[in-house]
Order: structure tokens, then C-alpha cells, then sequence
């Protein structure tokens, strides 16, 4: 509530803020301290209507009552997540991984050098026969020119799997988002519980006090009374539950997202046309978890020509040119030669290689398998539920209505003395039961169709997410 008064060139304001959750104290410090200012810079002039009609921008603003949507808690729950920054690092790791093996396909420059000190013996005319203090420093360049392909076989599997790491990235970011989307909207559904409890309640007490009045004129018994208020106590009591799990339901979502487990939520998502089963199906190939196993049944089916190569022989360029050598030696500053190395007999250690290989690619193989079908079944299983849940809001509505319709006519006949009050209390039940049951659904049909649209690809946040800038992890709960 605002109040100002005016009087000559003074100006007096003084305003309450009743509900403070709903009142956004960064943004009233951020939109209402420059108006003050320029106010003050105009000589403290201006009309107390346009002061309040300042405030009424500020405290009226939807930015200051907005709550947090579900895309805020997201995006603030990848910042926060721990598994997310650890994939980020996975990710960093493969690349550098991926960087060695390219490092393999080129040439080795070293440099190196020695000193000795030899006992040389003398000629017959009593000198050393060589110098007894011997330097050598060379540079060494070596280039592999064959090694069996296994270079080559190496990156490729390197690549492969940078990628899968990548595609895991968003399989996480995919995780996270059903846990996100979860305890958010399991905290709006118990917001909604808490408030139709409320109202039940109130519904509830004006029929008690109907039923009081018509004891006082003897239309009504005492059991009426004592039934209507037996109800109330128990919905009460179921109150008092529902806050309980409301209170370790803010507690996940605060663990998820780091707000303040107070922090007012506001529902933006739109509701998406239903999309076909068939058409959802066929996403299943452009889902991060089945790329990612693709990429790395791929990569290590790379160890099988990488075990291979054992049987090849190996070539090397081999080059040195010297900067300091003894002896007669010394005069030859270079040399190079082709290095030939062939494998003829190893125990059999290579074909037992190549075996445990061909094992571990059809290990990952089967992999990639239970991972298409697990794709498959969540898909399936977010669908039924999405198609479950709009039938469900249909039929719902309609037993809503006509029960209200019920409770109306019950109440009706009642003043009449048609029906007992048991039949209205039944009545009142019913209704009440519905619309909890209705406000539930809807809640938690957007949060299948939530799923369903993460499972099918169809969330930017999953496959663009911003990276974490401001890092509150280990930290307390804060504020928004």
C-alpha cells in the first residue's frame, strides 16, 4: 500500500509491501533508485502523482512479480551440477587424447648429448692412442613411415571417441533435465495440493456455519456439526502433510538449482502439439545416449586393426646430424638411414590381442543394442503417458463439473430437506477430490510431455546449453 502527500514544494511518501514473496528487492533497488535520483535532481519539484505513478511501475511491474519458470531452474541447475562440469572435463580429456594421436603421424625431433671419460692406452712412442675426454651432441629426427596402419586406426578411435563424450554431455544435460523437470513441477503440484486443501477447508467452514444456524432454528442436529467439523480436522491434518512434503520437495529443487527454497515459481511452458508415435520413433537415432554408444561401439572396433598391426613389421626414417663427435668421426656430421623392423615369432600375444578385441567390439556391439531398446521403451513409455494424461484431462473435466453440479443440487435440497447432510458432505468431498485430482494432472501431464519432448530431441536447452560462468557449487542457498 501507497501513501503521499503533498504540500507546497515538500513531498512525503511512505508505502507497505504486504506479500514480500511476490516483491522482487533487486529489481526495486535497480528500477526505483534511478527515479529517485532524477526526482532529486529536479529540486525535489515534481507532482506526487508522477512519484506514484513511479512506484506503481516498480512494485507493479511483472518483472517483480514474476516467479522463476522451469527454463530459469534449468539453466541454473546445469551451472550448478557437478556431473555436468565433470562430462565438460571428459570432453577436454578426449580432445587432448584425439591431439596426442595426430601427434603420432609426425616426426620425433630430439636433441641429446655425452660426455666420457676413457683410460686410453699409449702407442709405442708414448702417446694416447685416442682422446681420453669424449663429447658427442647430436639432433635426432625419427619418422615413422609404416607401423602397420595402427597410427591411423588409433586417431580414428580417438575421434570417435571425442565424439561420444560429446553426445554424453547432452545425454547428462538430458538426465538433469528429467530431475529438473521433475522437482519443479512436483513442487507446483504440492503448491496446488496446499491451496485446494485451503479452499476445501474454507468451503468446508461456511457449512459449518450454515449448519449452526439451522441448529439454532432446529433444523439441523449436533452430529451434523460434529461430522463437518471431524472433516475439517482431517483436512487439517492433511494440510499440515501436504506442507511437510512440500517443504523436502522445495529442498530438492534448492539442491538442483541453488535458490532459496522460498523462491516463487511461475509455469511459462507452453503446452507443444501431440506428436505421433511413429514419428517419435524415429528420433530414436538422433538421441544423444545412442550416439554416443554408436561412437564408441565404433571406436573400439578400431582396437581390432590396432591389435592387427602387431603382425606387420614397423619402418622408421632415421636422421641424426651432429654438433660435436669424436675421433675420426668427427668430420661426418650427418647421417640417415631406413629402420626395418619385422616381427617373427611373439608367443602367440598378437592373435590373442586381436581375440580379446574382436570380444570387446561385439561387447560393445550388444551395448548399443540394449541402449537402442531402452531408447525405445522410454520413448514409448513418455508417450503413453502424455496420450494417457490427455484423456484423462478430458474425462476429468467433464466428472469436475458434474460433480460441482452435484454438490450445488445436494446443497440445494439440504435447505430443503431432501437430503441429509451426510449426502452433502459426500457431495462436497467429491468435488473437492476432483479438482485436486484435475490441478495434479494437469501439472503432471506438462511435465510428460516435458520428457517426451527431452527424449525426442525437441529441447534447445539440451542441445545448446550455456556453459557454467559463475560456479556455486558448495556454497549455501541463495537468493534470487
Amino acid at each position: 500500500m501507497a501513501k503521499i502527500t503533498g504540500q507546497g514544494r515538500s513531498v512525503r511518501v511512505s508505502f507497505q509491501i504486504f506479500n514480500l514473496q511476490i516483491f522482487n528487492i533487486r529489481f526495486f533497488i535497480s528500477s526505483f533508485i534511478p527515479f529517485f535520483i532524477q526526482f532529486l535532481k529536479c529540486g525535489g519539484t515534481a507532482y506526487p502523482t508522477v512519484l506514484f505513478s513511479m512506484l506503481l511501475t516498480v512494485l507493479l511491474s511483472p518483472e517483480a512479480r514474476a516467479g522463476k519458470s522451469f527454463s530459469q531452474a534449468f539453466d541454473a541447475a546445469v551451472h550448478r551440477s557437478e556431473t555436468i562440469d565433470i562430462q565438460k572435463e571428459l570432453v577436454e580429456q578426449s580432445t587432448e587424447v584425439r591431439d596426442q594421436a595426430q601427434g603420432a603421424l609426425f616426426p620425433t625431433i630430439s636433441a641429446s648429448g655425452s660426455w666420457m671419460h676413457l683410460n686410453t692406452p699409449n702407442n709405442g712412442n708414448g702417446n694416447p692412442l685416442f682422446l681420453s675426454d669424449q663429447t658427442t651432441t647430436k639432433v635426432t629426427l625419427d619418422q615413422p613411415l609404416f607401423r602397420g596402419m595402427k597410427e591411423y586406426a588409433a586417431l580414428h578411435q580417438t575421434k570417435a571417441l571425442l565424439e561420444s563424450q560429446k553426445m554424453s554431455l547432452k545425454n547428462s544435460l538430458k538426465q538433469l533435465f528429467y530431475d529438473t523437470a521433475t522437482a519443479y513441477y512436483n513442487v507446483l503440484a504440492l503448491e496446488s495440493d496446499e491451496k485446494n486443501y485451503l479452499l476445501e477447508i474454507e468451503i468446508n467452514r461456511k457449512r459449518l456455519r450454515e449448519l449452526e444456524h439451522f441448529l439454532r432454528i432446529g433444523r439441523s442436529r449436533e452430529t451434523d456439526l460434529l461430522t463437518f467439523k471431524a472433516n475439517i480436522a482431517s483436512l487439517e491434518a492433511q494440510v499440515a502433510a501436504t506442507r511437510g512434503q512440500l517443504d523436502a520437495a522445495r529442498a530438492i529443487l534448492a539442491f538442483l538449482t541453488g535458490w532459496n527454497p522460498t523462491t516463487e515459481l511461475t509455469d511459462e511452458e507452453k503446452s507443444s502439439p501431440p506428436v505421433t508415435l511413429e514419428k517419435a520413433l524415429h528420433t530414436i537415432d538422433d538421441r544423444a545416449d545412442v550416439k554416443a554408444a554408436e561412437k564408441t561401439a565404433e571406436a573400439y572396433h578400431e582396437n581390432i586393426r590396432i591389435a592387427r598391426s602387431g603382425h606387420f613389421p614397423t619402418l622408421d626414417f632415421v636422421a641424426d646430424y651432429f654438433i660435436d663427435r669424436p675421433g675420426f668421426d668427427r668430420f661426418q656430421v650427418w647421417d640417415a638411414g631406413i629402420q626395418l623392423n619385422i616381427p617373427i615369432f611373439a608367443g602367440g600375444i598378437v592373435q590373442s590381442q586381436v581375440r580379446q578385441a574382436t570380444s570387446v567390439a561385439k561387447q560393445y556391439e550388444l551395448n548399443l543394442s540394449a541402449v537402442r531398446r531402452t531408447a525405445e521403451q522410454e520413448i514409448r513409455t513418455f508417450h503413453a503417458a502424455v496420450a494417457a494424461d490427455e484423456k484423462q484431462l478430458d474425462r476429468l473435466a467433464e466428472a469436475v463439473a458434474l460433480s460441482k453440479q452435484n454438490y450445488e443440487v445436494e446443497e440445494r435440497d439440504y435447505r430443503n430437506g431432501l437430503v441429509t447432510n451426510l449426502e452433502v458432505l459426500q457431495a462436497i468431498n467429491t468435488y473437492q477430490d476432483g479438482q485436486r485430482q484435475l490441478a495434479r494432472l494437469k501439472i503432471t501431464s506438462q511435465t510428460d510431455a516435458l520428457k517426451l519432448q527431452a527424449a525426442t530431441g525437441g529441447r534447445n536447452e539440451i542441445q545448446q546449453a550455456p556453459p557454467a560462468e559463475n560456479d556455486t557449487r558448495g556454497g549455501a542457498a541463495h537468493a534470487e
